[in-house]
């Protein structure tokens, strides 16, 4: 298991501190279905791919009803979910309504393990195409 990289190249304009270089971009690897995700978790318990992807529907509309209450999710050993909200600035405390709140994006903070795995993730670089 490891995950491919390439170098992508970065300029910085920033006045006074341009600079030229380059950095690591990830590869895309692919992408795996929820009917794979479901048939890999199957062959790894008691339950049919029908019963996974039963419970992952499940989980995934009461992650969505805690959500909107305002709760964060802590899902065991792979992290916690949260909501962010933004609103416009405005002058005033009395001026900040209801309706110029909104939710600005779903977070994710993986937990101590997750973190832990991945940094034993082995990378190796794209072979180059031109050689």
């Amino acid at each position: 298991m490891s995950i491919i990289y390439k170098p992508r190249k970065m300029v910085s304009v920033i006045p006074g501190k341009e600079k030229t270089g380059y950095f690591a971009g990830k590869v895309p690897s692919g992408m795996i279905t929820t009917h794979t995700l479901c048939q890999k978790i199957s062959d790894r318990c008691s339950l049919t791919s029908a019963d996974v992807k039963g419970v992952l529907e499940a989980l995934t509309e009461e992650i969505e009803m805690e959500l909107k209450y305002g709760r964060s999710i802590q899902m065991g050993e792979l992290g916690i979910f949260t909501a962010s909200i933004t609103s416009d600035v405005v002058s005033t405390k009395e001026d900040l309504k209801p309706r110029k709140v909104k939710v600005k994006s779903i977070s994710f903070r993986p937990s101590v393990r997750l973190k832990e795995e991945m940094e034993k993730v082995e990378f190796v670089r794209q072979r180059e195409l031109n050689t």
